[in-house]
């Protein structure tokens, strides 16, 4: 904790307690920093033996200055944020230090036992620094080429929960051959700052955050500022910052729906303003069985919710937490931030282990669709052309409006593509997606071939039929 000093002022010294019930959601905590500062700070101290989940954020009058968090954490928890005009804390936002009314905010995620907490605010008085100025290269160009890039849509650095700095996630994802790497640190865009000076000719780096709520968690891709992620304050929804993740021209994408206590539950959600949606969470095992069916209710609704996947890696070499284990694929005129927001936003996507994957459709009178493109209806039977390069043979599963209607084996393919296809003449307006899944020997049901979390090895998006025919919302 501070103490005073010629050069520190304690700002405010509160101590207080907090039950499991009644548990609100946010705590606030009011102080005044007087002009020429030097420096701010908070530091908030609590012991946590079995459930206390307490994160701190910092905002200054003219917004948001950073949040700081330890959910793995057991024991006696400190956590600090501190500002200074041209440095901060991890977590933290450098800046200016505008004098006027501050707020300390604990986030009360969960308390399943009494905690005892204290919370304190300081400033220092020494010489104010120049302000930092750095200017993000938004516009850098990885590759000026069109093609099908790979990367990581959901990780982690020290800036929230992860286990290493950012410029040590940045050097893995580069080392481990992804293509673009989206930094969603839980609710700060500190990161930023780290990753501009990183922005190369081998890696594209997507701006993003995190919304960590009681609600769910949303990924926040292509941000150009922050978007006030605390949808549980009076005034705010999730709605709302999916609108402002949209002003900016970036994604709302929702994350591992079924993750327990951490699972989708925005049931108000306009499912209208999701952009994307985790189809398999490489964290999550047997919850991403109900995944898809949730995705596939939405395709049925007629909603343009594009499936991806998330590592959500905190230990980027770590088991399920290995980057690269699981990628999303985009096609993309180029390879920079905009090209890869831009190819996510068109749908021309899929997310693998490791097979590579094709997915087209065509009609006789020559209509010809990639994935999330439409063909239009009423004009005959329309032919599917997968190709697959795997190095195992693997199961395709092929489901029309979210139903099973055809499976097929197909055979690795060392180096080289394998093909398949398929046909349907649909009456109504009607989507199409692909699974690969490895073939599982020891069949429960012998007379259908098994597949689940487990063996999942790739997801398409959908190809359409009459897309433009149907009225938003409506069920297939």
């Amino acid at each position: 904790m501070s103490t005073e000093s010629p050069s520190r002022k304690v700002l405010l010294d509160v101590r207080s307690h907090l039950a499991p019930i009644p548990r609100g959601d946010y705590i606030d905590h009011f102080f005044q920093v007087p002009p020429n500062a030097s420096k701010v700070g908070i530091v908030l101290s609590f012991h946590k033996q079995r459930v206390a989940q307490l994160f701190l954020s910092l905002h200054s009058p003219a917004g948001f200055r950073g949040n700081r968090m330890n959910p793995s954490g057991r024991g006696d928890i400190v956590l600090e944020l501190w500002a200074t005009p041209n440095d901060s804390s991890e977590g933290a936002v450098a800046g200016p230090l505008p004098a006027g009314q501050w707020r300390a905010q604990i986030d009360v995620e969960s308390v399943k036992e009494d905690v005892d907490y204290r919370l304190e605010a300081y400033a220092e008085f020494d010489r104010v620094p120049e302000p930092l100025v750095f200017n993000y290269p938004a516009d850098h160009v990885t590759k000026a080429a069109a093609g099908w890039y790979k990367g990581e849509l959901h990780c982690h650095s020290t800036e929230s929960d992860g286990r290493f700095p950012v410029a040590t996630v940045v050097q893995a994802a580069q080392d481990l051959g992804l293509d673009f790497l989206s930094l969603t640190d839980h609710f700060t865009i500190s990161q930023w700052r780290k990753l501009a000076p990183l922005v190369n000719d081998r890696l594209a780096i997507i701006r993003a955050c995190e919304i960590t709520s009681h609600q769910g968690h949303a990924n926040l891709h292509g941000i150009r500022e922050w978007v006030d992620v605390y949808v549980d304050r009076e005034g705010n929804s999730m709605d709302k910052a999916a609108d402002r993740v949209h002003a900016q021209g970036g994604l709302f994408c929702i994350n591992h729906a079924y993750s327990g206590s951490l699972a989708w539950q925005a049931f108000d959600f306009d499912w209208s303003k999701a952009d994307m949606i985790e189809v398999y969470h490489n964290l999550e095992g047997s919850n991403n069985a109900f995944h898809a069916p949730l995705w596939d209710r939405q395709l049925a609704r007629g909603h343009h919710v594009v499936g991806v996947a998330g590592v959500d890696s905190h230990r980027i070499y770590d088991g399920t937490h290995r980057l690269g284990d699981l990628v999303t694929w985009v096609y993309a005129r180029e390879l920079s931030e905009k090209g890869i927001i831009e190819g996510l936003r068109k749908g021309n996507v899929y997310l693998s282990r490791g097979p590579e994957m094709r997915f087209t459709a065509s009609n006789g009178a020559g209509d010809k669709a990639a994935m999330w493109e439409s063909l239009p209806l009423g004009k005959g039977p329309v032919s599917f052309d997968v190709q697959v390069k795997s190095t195992q043979p693997m199961w395709m599963f092929v489901f029309k409006n979210g139903y099973l209607l055809d499976t097929q084996r197909i055979e690795a393919g060392i180096g080289q593509w394998q093909t398949a296809a398929f046909a349907d003449n649909p009456k109504n307006p009607a989507y199409y997606r692909i699974e690969l899944h490895n073939i599982f020997e020891s069949v429960i049901y012998g007379g259908i071939q098994w597949r689940d979390s487990n063996t999942a090895q790739v997801f398409s998006n959908p190809i359409w039929v009459g897309y433009d025919q149907m009225k938003p919302g409506t069920c297939l």
